[in-house]
C-alpha cells in the first residue's frame, strides 16, 4: 500500500483577476511506497481534486473506480459550502521507495459564483491514489491568495 506523504501546490498567484479562465498551477505529491507495492511494480492512478474551502473542510465521500474514481462534498450547516476547482488525474506505478510527482493543472480561478462575495480563495487539493486493491488519500496544507478588482 503506497502512503502520501505530502501534497503542495506551486506557482499560486498572489491575486487573482475577476473573469480569469485560466490559471496554472504545479501540484507536487510525494508518495512512498510499501516493499511488496515495488515488488509487484503495482500501478496506481493519482487523482487530485482541488477546492477553495471556506472554514472547515467539508467532509468527503470517495468513490473509487481506478481512473474514474470521484469524491462527494456533503455540505455542513457550520459554514459555506467549499467550491470545487477541478481535477487531474496521473496514473504511474510503484518502482522505487520514494516517488515525486509534478502534476500541471490550469483552473478557472476567477471564476465566481454571483450570489457569493469573494476576497480570497483558500486552495487546498485533496491527493487519493487507487492502486488494483486499495486508497491512501491525504489534504495539501490551505494556500491563500487574494481577488483584485
Amino acid at each position: 500500500m503506497a502512503k502520501i506523504l505530502s501534497v503542495r501546490i506551486l506557482e499560486v498567484p498572489e491575486k487573482i483577476n475577476v473573469g480569469d479562465n485560466e490559471t496554472d498551477i504545479t501540484v507536487v505529491t510525494t508518495i512512498e511506497f510499501h516493499e511488496l507495492d515495488i515488488l509487484g511494480n503495482i500501478e496506481y492512478c493519482l487523482h487530485l481534486f482541488v477546492y477553495d474551502v471556506h472554514g472547515k473542510i467539508d467532509p468527503l465521500i470517495i468513490v473509487s473506480n481506478w481512473d474514474e474514481s470521484s469524491i462527494v462534498s456533503i455540505e455542513t450547516t457550520l459554514d459555506r459550502r467549499d467550491d470545487y476547482l477541478g481535477k487531474a488525474s496521473v496514473i504511474f506505478k510503484a518502482d522505487r521507495t520514494q516517488l515525486v510527482i509534478n502534476t500541471p493543472m490550469a483552473l478557472k480561478l476567477g471564476s465566481i459564483d454571483s450570489r457569493s462575495t469573494y476576497y480570497t480563495r483558500r486552495l487546498e487539493v485533496f491527493a487519493t491514489a487507487t492502486p488494483a486493491i486499495g486508497r491512501a488519500s491525504k489534504w495539501s496544507e490551505p494556500y491563500d491568495t487574494q481577488f483584485r478588482y
